[in-house]
């Protein structure tokens, strides 16, 4: 064939292979290389995972104890100036466990800090609480804030919930660990410490005020419930329990069955009942409000008091209940006129 003849094919055959070149190259770039059944399966479940996971605890910092990466920087509380907030690392029984600290805003020099510790939701995450549950005007009052991080974000909180009960991880050994730990990085007030939890964070919460614990003076429970045993020995400090009219995870006179979590967790008066019970406290009085019941039980063992607020239209959420509106108050009443 003539250099020509070859000339001319070639100029016909070009457009006809830069197609097929490109049609080529656009498979393997947009569509993806064939999987096996396995890899499918394996994609699909890590994508629901990391999905879910997403949902429920929104942006959030991975703690030690959470299956945290090896080298964790200090971060910024919400809207706070980097570096006045950083993760705590610790070591309860063997393991890893972390905490991120909130340490009080502008104390006059010697001045001790109070210091609350909050214990997130089931499926929750210490940083997304500390963004979320807007306790932060506390720590401009003289308050540090410390929300520790439960096992795959869950707690172990006697019939509850998840990773952390199914490992049989101590959560109480940690609450504990942490009241103990916080003031050798920051000042704080032994004297003037509480404790704050939030739906499974209150059923921990309730776990850890049935047992032997660091002296707290007051502890608040949101939409919580009692899902271990209490003692008739227990001595209580002053508590406040939130909960929400129409809860429906957790009942106010019949339980609920959650399936998420393969449990019906104790309704809130059947809760109360034991509470105020194992305390021994003393007579109960009920005072209606607009939108709101409040129960008051004084003269419990020690001198201490429990008060229920049933808030008339609300769900199981912080925010449905008001969680910040009702509990600063009271943590203001206990923690900043001792100071």
């Amino acid at each position: 064939m003539s250099r020509q003849a070859r000339a001319q094919l070639w100029g016909i055959g070009q457009p006809a292979l830069t197609l097929l070149l490109t049609l080529f190259v656009a498979t393997f770039i947009v569509a993806p290389p064939a999987l096996r059944s396995s890899d499918v399966t394996a994609s699909a479940a890590a994508t629901k995972a990391v999905t879910a996971a997403a949902q429920a605890t929104g942006r959030s910092l991975v703690l030690p104890g959470q299956g945290a990466p090896g080298n964790l920087e200090p971060i910024a509380g919400p809207g706070m100036p980097a570096g006045d907030s950083r993760v705590v690392r610790m070591d309860v029984g063997g393991h890893e466990r972390g905490y991120l600290l909130l340490p009080a805003l502008g104390l006059p020099p010697g001045r001790l800090a109070a210091l609350v510790v909050v214990l997130h939701q089931d499926v929750g995450s210490a940083q997304a609480v500390a963004e979320g549950l807007g306790l932060d005007s506390l720590r401009r009052e003289g308050v540090t804030l410390v929300y520790p991080a439960g096992v795959g974000g869950s707690w172990n909180a006697g019939a509850c919930c998840g990773v952390a009960m199914d490992q049989g991880v101590d959560d109480v050994a940690f609450v504990d660990a942490v009241l103990d730990d916080v003031g050798r990085h920051v000042p704080i007030d032994t004297k003037r410490r509480a404790l704050v939890g939030y739906s499974g964070g209150g059923m921990l919460a309730y776990r850890v005020l049935c047992r032997a614990h660091p002296a707290l003076l007051a502890a608040v429970e949101v939409s919580g419930s009692l899902e271990a045993h209490c003692p008739s020995t227990v001595v209580l400090p002053d508590l406040l329990s939130i909960h929400g009219a129409k809860d429906g995870t957790v009942g106010m006179t019949r339980p609920i069955r959650v399936t998420h979590l393969g449990m019906s967790p104790r309704p809130v008066e059947s809760t109360l009942t034991v509470m105020t019970t194992q305390a021994q406290c003393g007579r109960r009085t009920t005072t209606d409000k607009p939108g709101l019941r409040l129960v008051h039980w004084r003269s419990c063992r020690g001198g201490s008091t429990i008060d229920l607020q049933i808030v008339a239209g609300a769900g199981h959420g912080w925010e449905s209940v008001q969680g910040a509106e009702r509990a600063i108050p009271f943590l203001e009443s206990h923690l900043l006129t001792q100071a």
